[in-house]
């Protein structure tokens, strides 16, 4: 008897969730929060301009989830847009994402590890680093996404 043995992949919402706020928290505060209190000196207005970032990106997020629910078809930021406004600008606005919106926060992370291990590692290089680990980052995720299609 043959068994069907395709593995069927899984995330649960808890998992997707826990990554993009670990993301978002790695990103932005251990990288952008000591040039914060750099410029600015009072510990009110950095809370306020936190919250005041927090409530823009859950009313992005829930703005992303109606247009989801409304418009149930893979496809993404690119469907979106193609759908609401034009093809043109959801090829636009789809391109714009693949390149700066999911490469941008993986270079600021090999960046920010580049200075960090400078500081225990003197004669590191930061650029240097961050382009090494770039460049693992990305053959890891070709390796990856190569093997699921």
């Amino acid at each position: 008897m043959a068994e069907n043995l395709s593995h069927k992949r899984h995330i649960s919402m808890w998992t997707a969730s826990s990554f993009v706020v670990a993301s978002m928290i790695g990103t932005g505060v251990f990288t952008s929060l000591g040039f914060q209190l750099n410029d600015i000196q009072s510990v009110f207005p950095l809370i306020m301009l936190w919250i005041v970032g927090g409530i823009v990106a859950l009313c992005g997020a829930l703005s992303y989830s109606e247009l989801g629910a409304a418009l149930p078809r893979s496809g993404g930021e690119y469907h979106l847009l193609s759908r609401i406004i034009h093809p043109a600008i959801g090829f636009a606005g789809g391109f714009v994402s693949a390149t700066v919106g999911f490469s941008a926060p993986a270079v600021l992370a090999a960046m920010a590890l580049g200075k960090y291990l400078t500081a225990v590692f003197p004669s590191l290089e930061p650029l240097s680093v961050a382009f090494f680990m770039a460049t693992i980052f990305a053959a890891c995720s070709q390796a990856i996404f190569s093997t699921t299609a």
